[in-house]
Parts: C-alpha cells; structure tokens; sequence
C-alpha cells in the first residue's frame, strides 16, 4: 500500500511539474508552431519548431509570426512602410501580397529548433500506439516471457507507421514544371525532409531547392526523379545500427520454454516499471497536449504558409550558373581568388589586377557555390579588362558587395584607361559619403549626368547585390538586392573605347546621392569585398535580376 501511494505521488508530482514548465513558457508571452510549408528555406525548413515573442518593436530582418484570417503566417520583414511591413518567405519569389500591421504580429521568432516538430506531432501518436501495444502484451494468453519481444516489435511498427504518415525523414516536393526547348523538363524541387538528397547530381539540403533538369523520359512518356540519400558511409552504418536496436535487443531477452517459473514475478518490481512507464508517458502527453494547445489557439497556426498559396523555387541554385546560365553575358568573373580573373562565360575576357594585389576573404554571399571566399580590396586595387571595346548603350552590370567604407570607390564601371587615371568614364557604381549607392551615365552632348540613387545606405557590412541595366533607347533601371530602386532615361549615352573594370576607376566631378558635384573628392580605389562581376550585351529583366539575386541567397 505504501509503494502504490509512493508512485502515485510520483506521477502526479512528474504531471504537475510538466504543466507547471508549460504554464510557465505560455505565461512569460511565448507562442511555439511548427512549419508546415517550405517557404521559409533553410532557415526554417519544414518540421521546425520555432518559438514565437512578442516585442515593443520590430525591424527590417526580423522573421516573425503574424495572424490574418485565422491563420498563422510566418515570414521575414523586407521593408517597412506607411501601411505596415511588407513580409516575405526567404524561398519565396515575390512579398506577401498585403502589408502587415503591428496588431497582427504575434511576435519575432526568438528559437528555431530544427526537425523538433515533427517530434511534437509524432509524439502522441507513438505514445498511443506504444501504449495499446504495451496494454495488448498484458492480456493472460500472452506468455510473460514473450512479452518485451512482442512489445519491441509492436513499438517498431507503430514508429515506422508514424514516420511513413509524416515523411519527416526523406522527402522531396515538386513545385511546380515547365517544358524546355530540349524536349526535356525543367522541375522545380524543394527538399522537406531531414537528410540531405542528390537529385540528378543536385544535392539539396534540408529547406533547399531547386530547378533540376530531366531530359530523359520513360516508356511512358514520364519525366521521373528518383533522389539518393546524399550520406557518407558512417551516416549509413548508425542508420542500420539504430534500425536493428530493436531486433538485437529482442534476441538478448530469453524465451521461455513453457514450463510455469516457480514463483511470480514480486509485485512491487511490476508496480516500478509500470509506475515509471505511466510517468514518462503521462508527462509527454501533457506538454505536447499544452503544445498544440497553443498552436491551436492561433487557428491551427503550427501551419506556416505562403500568403500567395504556392512556393516557388529559385531558378538558379548557384550564383555562378546563374550568371554563366544568361546567355548574353559578355564576362563573369568569380572574385573569389588572387591573379587573373578567368571569364568563366568562356569569352576569353579575363580581368588583369593592377595596383596592389587583393587578398582573400572568407566571407561570401553566395553559400551553395563551390568557393565560398571572395576578394578583399584595399584601397589600391584595380581589376581590368584587357581587351578595349567602345562604350555600349544596351548593357547590364552586376556585381555582390560588402564593406562599411563610406565616399567609397567604383564597385564597377567603364573607363577609358586600363588603371584608374580614366580621361572619361561612366556606367558605374559607386557609394557616396551617407553609404548610398549610385548608378551614373554621362550625356556629354548636354553636359549632365544622369543618376539613380538608392534611398538608404548599403555600406552596412552585409553582403548586397547590385545590376544596373540601359536600352538601346536610353531607359536606365538600377535594382539592389532584387528590387527596383528606380528608373531613369538618357537621351546619348557617352561614345568611347575603354575598359570594364572592377574596385577603381576615376570618379572625379560625379554627384553624391543629393545632386552634388564633387570635385577632387572621391577615391580612385574601392575599399571592401566584391564576388561575382559580371557585364551582359542585353538589359536584364526585373525577373532575371531577381533571380540572379535569389540564386545568392541562403
């Protein structure tokens, strides 16, 4: 009678003090949901558990959880406006199509626990399984000593059950396909299962995706992928190793062979297991039980979707097949290692350094390339093309950026000197004194020179993207991190033979953001990391420069 009030108590005290942690988390202004949907990527792939709260405020970056309609959404705040914050998923192509109000916002995203909700929805359904499994094994026609096989094998399937009905191991969804010109099909593909997987020689991480290419179509006229699990051999053998712990420690339990034991088993060691097996079971459905509790209160908000009802992929996987990959690049070099820069479009237009030599840097915006470095320029360094052409009216520049040097040099520009003591130059990027970036061309009919400037500063020491793009009929577009920043038109475009160079060039007599012209002013030189320059014989879309800028992003 004492052992039976003893774990009595015990379990009541395990219960009380689950219910009072929870209580505890719910009270201090703590909201949990796990993501459903990919939109988010890899920072918060599918069957994250991330905890949600609230603040006074909230900023540019700030990924957090807003209610609409019944419905929780979680995405990341891109800009903020008069009418609120625009909200965007990392994975997604466009903004959420309605701007976000603070009375809305649940709260910033405070905790990210990876892969933990798929154990918070599977929780209770192993728990229930396990426990009819458990309930079955006690019935009198079953032999005591046939009871923990029984047990393991039922516990195994009820597992296996569970992780077939929520794939959380490996999974893979189709977006969305597309013909290509080759007869074959353009899919694009999110992974929203744990284990990394190699698509057609794509190997995508947790929350990445991409457009892979099948050319190749069965009997059937079908286009199929089969992924392979990306693994190393060691990651293979503890998968086996924990797939057959339940089958080893079936054999090391003895079978008996029929004859009745002498005496039964002593009471109180049966009322331990028992007691200990209704603590942890009674304690786990408690706190998940409070968990979706919570999520149910935000109207099934452990759902996090796209406000626009689909995800769409990124076009290119690589910052580098995305430059190389558009088909009017005139050169793309990668600024990821000393000496000369190759033209990796294969145009044979390579970038001579001149000045001091740059030095490489471990920070890259670019995570999924292979070279995850870029070039640090110190202030005296200089990358040319070799080759002189004569000024183009339709072009695009393109380029990556890092630094915190404000009135900083040319990110990228035309010059008609192959250093940077240029005579005439123009269709170039600079930073001014407020850490503006700005887009200039030269009219040298009328004198004037025609600017687009960004609005805030981007010497913040992020990595940014930057394209800047001109018709043949004059219409001028300057985009930064994949949005418009504006537009303008020039009527004549300055006609000379020079040089695309990249971190110098001379910017003598060139206007800062306000409309000011600075003479003996600005440096010759950039000071920062540059990855990825790029120059194209055509003006690249709003669609392509998003994507470009998509390819570069986690």
């Amino acid at each position: 009678m004492t052992t039976n009030r003893a774990w009595t108590v015990s379990v009541v005290a395990g219960i009380m003090l689950v219910v009072a942690v929870a209580v505890g988390l719910f009270g201090s202004g703590y909201h949990f949901y796990v993501v459903k949907t990919p939109s988010m990527g890899t920072t918060a792939p599918v069957g994250t558990l991330v905890a949600v709260h609230a603040k006074s405020s909230y900023a540019i970056g700030d990924v957090v959880s807003y209610q609409r309609n019944d419905r929780v959404y979680t995405h990341r705040i891109v800009e903020q406006t008069a009418d609120g914050f625009t909200t965007k998923g990392d994975s997604n192509d466009a903004t959420d199509a309605l701007p976000v109000t603070s009375d809305e916002i649940v709260g910033q995203v405070t905790f990210y626990g990876k892969y933990l909700g798929f154990l918070v929805e599977a929780l209770p359904w192993i728990l229930i399984g396990c426990g009819v499994v458990y309930v079955i094994t006690l019935l009198p026609r079953i032999r005591p000593s046939w009871r923990w096989q029984i047990r393991f094998i039922g516990w195994s399937l009820v597992i296996s059950i569970v992780a077939l009905r929520l794939r959380p191991w490996v999974n893979l969804v189709m977006l969305g396909y597309a013909p290509s010109n080759d007869g074959g099909v353009d899919m694009g593909l999110v992974n929203t299962g744990i284990f990394p997987v190699d698509v057609l020689g794509t190997v995508l991480q947790s929350g990445q995706s991409a457009v892979v290419h099948q050319a190749t179509a069965d009997a059937s006229g079908h286009y199929i992928v089969i992924p392979q699990l990306a693994l190393n051999i060691w990651w293979f053998l503890l998968l086996l190793a924990i797939c057959l712990t339940p089958m080893f420690a079936s054999l090391l339990i003895p079978i008996d062979d029929g004859t009745p034991a002498a005496e039964p088993e002593p009471a109180p060691r049966s009322r331990r297991r028992v007691g200990g097996t209704v603590l942890v079971a009674a304690a786990s459905i408690v706190l998940v039980a409070v968990v979706l509790q919570w999520s149910t209160q935000a109207a099934f908000a452990a759902t996090i979707t796209n406000s626009t009802n689909t995800t769409s992929t990124r076009k290119w996987f690589t910052c580098q097949n995305a430059e190389t990959g558009t088909a009017t690049a005139r050169f793309v070099w990668s600024l990821s290692a000393t000496g000369t820069q190759t033209d990796l479009d294969g145009n044979y237009l390579s970038g001579t350094v001149y000045g001091s030599a740059p030095t490489v840097s471990s920070s890259s915006p670019c995570p999924r390339d292979t070279a995850h470095t870029s070039l640090t320029f110190n202030g005296a360094t200089c990358i040319t093309q070799t080759t002189p052409m004569t000024g183009p009216n339709t072009y695009s520049v393109e380029i990556w950026f890092r630094t915190s040097t404000k009135a900083n040099g040319k990110l990228i520009g035309f010059g008609d000197d192959t250093a940077a003591a240029d005579g005439k130059y123009d269709r170039h990027l600079y930073i001014d004194s407020a850490g503006r970036v700005i887009f200039g061309t030269y009219d040298r009919t009328d004198n004037t020179q025609h600017v687009i400037v960004t609005p805030t500063s981007y010497a913040n020491g992020a990595w940014h993207h930057a394209v800047a793009t001109s018709t043949a009929a004059g219409a001028l577009a300057f985009y930064v991190d994949g949005a418009l920043v504006g537009t303008t038109t020039i009527s004549h475009q300055d006609v000379y033979t020079g040089y695309w160079k990249v971190g110098c060039g001379n910017l003598n007599s060139w206007q800062d953001g306000t409309g000011t012209w600075l003479y003996n002013y600005w440096p010759n030189f950039y000071t920062g990391q540059l990855r990825f320059a790029a120059v194209y014989t055509t003006s690249l879309t709003a669609a392509q420069v998003l994507e470009h800028y998509q390819a570069g992003i986690a």
